[in-house]
This record gives C-alpha cells, structure tokens and sequence, in this order.
C-alpha cells in the first residue's frame, strides 16, 4: 500500500496519521493532537471536531464552517497501489504483495495469470 501526504485540515480517523503544523497551529491544538494520539483505540478517545456546512430549509448551502481541533498540517492517507486512490478496504496480492482497493482494481488484477 502506498501512501500520500495531503497538506490542509485532518481527513483522516487515526491522529497518528496526521502531524501538525507547529508553525500554524495554536497550543491547543497541538495539546487536543497529543491527546488524540495518546487515547486513540480507549474508550475514552474524542475524534477530531471537523468541518461542517449549514444549510437552509431549501437546502441550500448558507455556511461553511472551517475548523479542526488539532490545527492544520500534513495527513499520510493510504492509496491503492494500482488506482493511487484512497479507499475503504484493501486486498494484498500474495504473490506482488501490493494492495489493491477491494472493488476496483483487486478484480482486475486477480483475473491476470501473472502479476506486472
């Protein structure tokens, strides 16, 4: 499985997989990241509070509201070896033992006899 850095606001679950940007970032946001990562898998564990948008009863869009509780900085999201797309679940070829997202690109590598 590959991974990628993304610059900007956390898009990932795990707090391990996202390191601050101690330049842009205040006290508290760096404190609620040290937190994170330090509970991370308890019970007590609090994710990231993210972004959200406000709409009105139309449905139509009236605020974006950008926030995150551990500050901005870099996200390492696990991509597709075949695609480099990032998704839910991967299957590892045994015999490449590259990672391949389940529902795109595991079926068409499984169908070739040997592995590029």
């Amino acid at each position: 499985m590959s991974e990628n850095c993304v610059y900007g606001y956390p898009c990932v679950e795990d707090p391990h997989n996202f390191t601050p940007d101690a330049e842009c970032c205040s006290p508290a946001e760096l404190d609620a990241h040290r937190l994170a990562c330090a509970m991370y898998g308890k019970s007590d564990y609090r994710p990231n509070k993210g972004c959200y948008s406000e709409y009105d009863a139309a449905g139509g869009l009236v605020t974006h509201v950008a926030r995150s509780s551990w500050g901005i900085g870099v996200n390492v999201v696990q991509v597709c070896d075949g695609c480099s797309e990032p998704c839910g679940s991967f299957v590892t070829c045994h015999d490449c033992q590259r990672d391949y997202c389940a529902e795109r690109c595991w079926p068409e590598h499984d169908k070739q006899e040997t592995c590029p």
